[in-house]
């Protein structure tokens, strides 16, 4: 019995084994995992991903190797135009370019940052860079707009409105509206003097662009002064005009004081410049009841002698510019204006003591004459 029920039970698997089995679905196949992969950027000077590209960027402006820099962020903008790190690739590329001293492609970059990104805060600090830049180059209508720009926004701090001050009123005096740019610059030396900004040491840019637009005012208003026709006002106006000087150069001898060397340059060489225009246009006075040649060449000498000193001292102040620029390796288009003015002044110079030689009476004779008129002057009521 026990044998015939193992036989059945055998047989019953059988059955099963050959075909009584119930069919089974095959499983669904479990999807694979995603592998989010970088798409690998490659250029003409970089490759890697946009965040190896930033990064890279990154470091390299760090270490100011502007070069490896500007490659990765122009490889990173080529590939991504319009990509999540677009603005911050646009800030570091104008970086870079400054770096490079490609001052017109910098700011060319800045300006497509705040066309594009105009609430940003880099477009905040690209403001504060292109007002620098736009100085540099020269474009004062521009930095008038800069200054505008920065004026206007909301975030702006009380450096931020000096800057913009300081842009806004040079613009204006370059101009040649005085008025307006005297208002601003005021204005935003109020807010260095209430902040103490800059008291000690070196100036910083934004008082240094104050100081010097301050210095740009009283030029030009002292140059105004003109001495022709000589009327009886003359002595007065030669008064005036130093005057004016002085007051401009005390405002560029400040700015000499900046941390940027570009606006120690600039002040430099205007206080140079002015000594040469107020020699200039004491140059142009004809002689005063000239009676013949001796007495024209006499009229000729006691001017040129009595004020040769303005071209020394013009000279005086350009080599320390000079002096300034090469200890602050600055090769800017200033230092290059104000190697030529020295040269031009002391070539003007050496042809003055050369045509004085030729004159009946020595350098001695003439100073002993104006010696006596200066004496006469002062021991009478001036008239």
């Amino acid at each position: 019995m026990g044998i015939r029920r193992l036989v059945v039970s055998i047989a019953s698997l059988l059955a099963v084994a050959c075909g009584g089995a119930v069919p089974v679905e095959p499983s669904a196949p479990r999807p694979l995992p995603k592998l989010d992969v970088p798409t690998q950027i490659v250029g003409p000077r970089g490759d890697g991903s946009a965040k190896e590209l930033m990064e890279k960027g990154e470091r390299a402006i760090l270490a100011q190797k502007w070069r490896e820099a500007a490659d990765a962020f122009e490889t990173l903008l080529a590939a991504e135009p319009n990509g999540p790190r677009t603005e911050d690739a646009l800030y570091g590329l104008a970086t870079a370019y400054e770096g490079l001293e490609l001052r017109e492609k910098a700011k060319a970059t800045y300006d497509d940052l705040i066309k594009r990104f105009p609430e940003s805060t880099r477009t905040r600090a690209a403001l504060l860079r292109e007002a620098q830049l736009t100085a540099y180059l020269e474009d004062w209508t521009a930095l008038g707009q800069v200054g505008e720009a920065l004026l206007a926004r909301k975030d702006a701090d009380d450096v931020d409105r000096m800057t913009g001050l300081g842009a806004r009123g040079l613009s204006k005096i370059q101009a040649g509206d005085d008025v307006g740019a005297s208002r601003d610059v005021q204005n935003g030396l109020d807010l260095v003097e209430g902040l103490k900004y800059g008291m000690t040491g070196r100036l910083p840019t934004p008082a240094a662009q104050l100081r010097f637009a301050l210095g740009e005012i009283r030029r030009v208003r002292s140059e105004r002064i003109a001495f022709l026709p000589v009327t009886d006002d003359f002595l007065a106006k030669i008064n005036a005009r130093a005057s004016g000087l002085m007051a401009a150069q005390s405002a560029y001898a400040d700015a000499i004081r900046s941390v940027d060397m570009h606006w120690a340059a600039m002040s430099g060489y205007r206080i140079g410049e002015m000594y040469r225009s107020l020699h200039k246009d004491l140059m142009t006075i004809p002689p005063q009841n000239a009676k013949g040649d001796k007495d024209k060449q006499l009229f000729f000498g006691m001017m040129h002698l009595r004020y040769r000193v303005l071209l020394e001292k013009g000279i005086e102040m350009l080599k320390r510019t000079l002096t300034i620029s090469e200890a602050g390796q600055d090769s800017s288009t200033w230092i290059k204006r104000a190697e030529k003015a020295k040269a031009e002044m002391e070539l003007a110079v050496e042809e003055e003591k050369t045509q004085m030689k030729k004159f009946p009476f020595t350098e001695e004779e003439l100073q002993k004459a104006l010696d006596l008129l200066e004496k006469k002057a002062t021991s009478k009521p001036a008239r």
